[in-house]
């Protein structure tokens, strides 16, 4: 019993002690709670402490501890718990448990169970609180940043395709090492491969990527450019975290920082449109880039200038044989079919060489057996309409570089170009000339003014990979592809008004159509009237076995500005052309059976007329009122002979004549019938004139006006009429050539004075060309770039030093001596130096006298020589004479031919020269060349016949040996 009591005891003094501790816990229900919130407002602090560190660190390029993000996990753990231990306070108390007005009577309420848990949790709690904030005591400080393991990210890509694009991978990889260069542009027309490259080129460096960086970073743009985007992608793969609300400035710090650390970086950015400013997004530069490279893709050269690119690699397109291959590859085994291979041959040669076209196309056609099928896609294939399948994605995206083009000027200069055939070779002038018809390029004081702005326009299409340089100077040409993307925008979009067809696109004609080319289409005869075109701005009809066009065919078109019949058999032109009174442009080029015009002085709009190569005997009357005219070409107007006076002195606005190679006498005398000389001086505009002229008179009329000094561009012809040969020179923006004429005669010192090119055949009056330089009147020459003299046998030599009393032919890079029979000197004597001082090329043939090219006295003056040609001169013995104070330290090309006693080169060793090339053949006595082992390390290339080289005579066997793998067997 009494042992009953005791435990009836304890038991009492244990559950007494129990409930006096909960209503304690009870009763500091609210100051549980505040303690809880101080402790925890304290610990909130201490982690905005560390994580302020953090990213402090992040900066210096180090990184946090795994115990201090443990650490903070747990911070946040705990953050989100006591936010409910107090949301339930809040919701029991009806009020903010810290509310000063709530606790009496609380021992009272009916919810005091409820409340004592939130008690002892928030005490609780506030204990593990306590432990955090001690723990963050001793936290390790921060470490060195460490990179992602993973120093490239593997990136899916196709296969390169062509022989070329392993080249260019190998040309990248190449550049990558060389230190020097940090930035690297691989730019291409849409489409050609330009991803696929450097997508390969970083897969490549998974390998090899520690032997040049220490991180590659892959980053795509495109064509919306986010510089956020961009920053943020960086910072993904460095680790490094960026706030979303910071500002770009900002952001571009903590970036900066981190690249120009001392790691290796290389930022790969894949597909730019326009200029990133690297400062922005935070990509070191100058100085601090020696570290972090960078490679570009785009389809503008432009944009590789703005960014200042160090090296640019342009993708190729495919050969034929590289297109078919891909294209069989994707659209499978069908095209081995007999009646499928031709079709799908002819589909890939459609395709241009372009990859992305070759693929798509290759596809959307893979294992269709039906040749309907593959007879339907050619067609709309070259009918530009992609209504099969996938192909339309090609247009799609090509279509975004025609969408990036700046204002819709540049987009009409560019569908303009789809007038043109396929491949064809488009004339950049015909094509400037156009545009300025169309107003695309706006009036400018001269026509040379308004040239220069259309010749940027196609180098912006050029650089864009919109357009491509074509095979001919002076042209350019659309890729084929490109201009399927053209006629089917121009299909689309119907304000541009552009239309290409056949003859029987003719019967389609809409007033919505401006632009209408019926080009090349093997038009012989054309309606009575072109209807449905009555807003018709230009009209191509060139290039078609067109004989006649009938008289009321223009008089629906009266707003035509150009119109372009060049190449057609007309005989005539129709009386309905007078009705153009808009008319800009009349090109009538190589119309060869073409013999009469009409009155012409109707066409009071005109500026460009075109009658090169015609049959015109005569030009109209009414010539002198095209008071608007500004290029007249009359070149090749074999069979011109009548000149109305005042036809030519009437043209007060013409800047360009071009009259070479017509059969139009010009007289001096101002009493003849017909267009006198000196109507050509009256042309106050005239700035570029190509003209032949029978005698020096024409010339001496006016030498010493004015209106020689206007002129910026000239060819003047002066000689018999059989000296139209087309003289090859370097140098063609002022050129004489003078044939049969006496140098001495008065008259010729403007001309010869201010020429920059200047052809000498079979002219008399000299001994020597001293005999004009050194004249007062020629003041040395001083313009001249470009010289060539042939068949003039009086010339015993070309300078004689005591008539070149000071320097004379200062500016003079290329020389050529042909068949001057008695030329046995180059210089006869001292001449001063400066003279010859900017020569770069000679070329000597057929100067049979001539014992050596390159005399002591002549050695000294020529020091920029690059490239030396002789051939012919029978008696030469040696090319280059023996001095030891003087050397030729630029020459790079030496070629000798057909030189019987020609025995040396020079006859000691060329030391310290930069000669890459020397070619031999038949000079059978030439026994030494002037070379040891040591030029091997300049010299690319020896030429010459077999048995030569292997009879020369050598100092050393070395020197040979050495030289050995420069040599290349000529065939006989």
């Amino acid at each position: 019993m009494e042992t009953l009591g005791a435990f009836l005891g304890e038991v009492g003094r244990n559950l007494a002690n129990t409930v006096l501790s909960r209503f304690a816990t009870l009763k500091k229900f609210q100051k549980n709670i505040q303690t809880m919130k101080e402790e925890l407002q304290k610990l909130i602090c201490q982690e905005n402490e560390i994580t302020e560190d953090i990213d402090l660190a992040k900066i210096e390029g180090k990184h946090p501890s795994g115990q201090v993000k443990e650490w903070l996990k747990k911070v946040d753990k705990i953050k989100h718990e006591v936010e409910e231990i107090e949301q339930k306070a809040r919701l029991l108390l009806g009020a903010d448990p810290l509310d000063a007005s709530i606790g009496q009577g609380c021992f009272l309420d009916s919810n005091m169970c409820q409340r004592y848990q939130l008690s002892k949790s928030a005490a609780k709690k506030c204990d593990e609180v306590k432990q955090l904030i001690k723990e963050s005591c001793d936290l390790p400080p921060m470490e060195d940043r460490k990179l992602s393991d993973i120093r490239v990210e593997h990136i899916p890509a196709p296969s390169l395709v062509g022989q070329k694009a392993p080249e260019k991978l190998n040309q990248l990889m190449e550049i990558l090492a060389d230190k020097g260069i940090t930035r690297i542009a691989v730019y291409g027309m849409g489409g050609s491969g330009k991803t696929t490259l450097v997508k390969t080129l970083n897969n490549r460096l998974e390998s090899s990527a520690s032997e040049f960086f220490d991180m590659v970073i892959w980053v795509p743009v495109s064509n919306d450019l986010d510089m956020k985007k961009v920053q943020s992608r960086v910072a993904e793969r460095l680790n490094l975290a960026l706030n979303a609300e910071e500002s770009t400035e900002r952001r571009a710090g903590k970036l900066h920082r981190v690249l120009k650390s001392g790691k290796r970086f290389l930022l790969i950015l894949d597909d730019v449109w326009e200029k990133i400013d690297l400062d922005i997004v935070g990509i070191p530069q100058g100085d601090d880039q020696a570290n972090c490279k960078i490679i570009l893709t785009t389809r503008s050269l432009g944009v590789c200038r703005e960014m200042m690119t160090d090296k640019e690699i342009k993708m190729e397109l495919l050969n034929e044989e590289e297109a078919w291959n891909l294209f069989a590859q994707n659209a499978g085994n069908v095209v081995e079919s007999e009646d499928i291979n031709p079709l799908a041959r002819e589909i890939a040669r459609e395709c241009g060489g372009l990859p992305l076209a070759i693929e798509t196309m290759g596809k959307s056609m893979r294992d269709k057996t039906m040749i309907q099928l593959w007879q339907n896609a050619l067609w709309q294939l070259k009918h530009s309409e992609p209504h099969y399948g996938s192909f339309d994605k090609v247009y799609l995206r090509l279509k975004l570089s025609y969408n990036s083009l700046p204002s819709k000027i540049f987009k009409w200069c560019f569908l303009s170009c789809s007038l043109y055939p396929e491949n064809f070779l488009i004339k950049t002038r015909e094509l400037i000339y156009c545009w300025i018809a169309e107003g695309l390029i706006g009036e400018r004081q001269t026509l040379e003014e308004s040239f220069n702005d259309g010749i940027a326009k196609l180098e912006y299409l050029k650089d864009s990979c919109m357009l491509e340089q074509g095979e001919g100077i002076g042209t350019v040409k659309m890729h084929s592809v490109l201009r399927e993307v053209a006629i089917w925008i121009s299909s689309n979009e119907k304000e541009t008004g552009f239309f290409s067809s056949s003859l029987q696109g003719m019967q389609k004609l809409r007033t919505s159509f401006r632009r209408v080319s019926f080009m090349n289409e093997s038009i012989t005869s054309l309606p009575t009237r072109l209807l449905g075109a009555s807003n018709l701005t230009v009209l191509f009809l060139q290039c078609n076995p067109l004989n006649k066009i009938p008289d009321g065919f223009f008089r629906e078109v009266r707003v035509l500005k150009f119109l372009n019949l060049s190449s057609t058999q007309i005989t005539s032109l129709p009386s309905s052309l007078l009705h153009l009174r808009e008319l800009h442009t009349l090109l009538l080029r190589d119309c060869r059976s073409l013999e009469n015009l009409p009155p012409l002085g109707g066409l009071y709009k005109l500026q460009v007329l075109d009658l090169c190569g015609t049959r015109i005997r005569e030009l109209p009357k009414d010539m002198g009122k095209l008071i608007h005219l500004r290029d007249l070409n009359l070149s090749h107007t074999h069979h011109l002979e009548i000149i109305m006076e005042g036809s030519i002195s009437g043209l007060s606005s013409l800047e360009v004549l071009d009259m070479s190679f017509s059969a139009y006498k010009w007289d001096v005398k101002r009493n003849v019938e017909g267009a006198a000389f000196d109507e050509l001086l009256s042309l106050r505009q005239l700035s570029v004139l190509h003209i032949r002229l029978d005698t020096v008179d024409c010339v001496a009329l006016d030498y010493a006006g004015p209106w020689f000094g206007r002129l910026k561009e000239y060819t003047i012809r002066i000689g018999t009429r059989s000296c139209d040969t087309n003289l090859p020179t370097q140098h063609d923006e002022k050129r004489v050539i003078l044939r049969g004429v006496d140098l001495l005669k008065r008259g010729l010192e403007e001309l010869l004075c201010s020429a920059s090119a200047l052809d000498l055949v079979s002219c008399g009056g000299m001994s020597s060309l001293s005999d004009i330089v050194a004249r007062k009147s020629s003041c040395g020459l001083p313009n001249l770039k470009s010289l060539t003299i042939s068949n003039c046998g009086c010339i015993t030599s070309l300078l004689i030093g005591e008539q070149n009393l000071r320097s004379t032919l200062t500016n003079l890079e290329h020389l050529t001596l042909s068949r001057l029979d008695n030329l046995a000197t180059m210089v006869d004597g001292i001449v001063r130096r400066g003279c010859l001082g900017n020569l770069k090329t000679i070329k000597v043939v057929g100067c049979g006298r001539l014992k050596n090219l390159i005399s002591f006295a002549l050695l000294r003056l020529v020091q920029n020589i690059e490239e030396i040609k002789v051939s012919d001169c029978r008696r030469m013995k040696q090319l280059i004479a023996e001095n030891y104070y003087e050397t030729l330290p630029k020459l790079k090309t030496i070629e000798l031919r057909d030189m019987e006693t020609l025995r040396t080169v020079c006859s000691r060793e060329m030391e310290g020269s930069a000669l890459e090339r020397i070619e031999v053949s038949n000079c059978p006595r030439l026994g030494k060349l002037p070379f040891t082992a040591h030029d091997a390390l300049t010299i690319k290339q020896i030429r010459g016949d077999l048995n030569w080289w292997n009879s020369l005579r050598w100092r050393k066997d070395a020197d040979k040996i050495s030289l050995q793998q420069r040599f290349q067997a000529t065939e006989d």
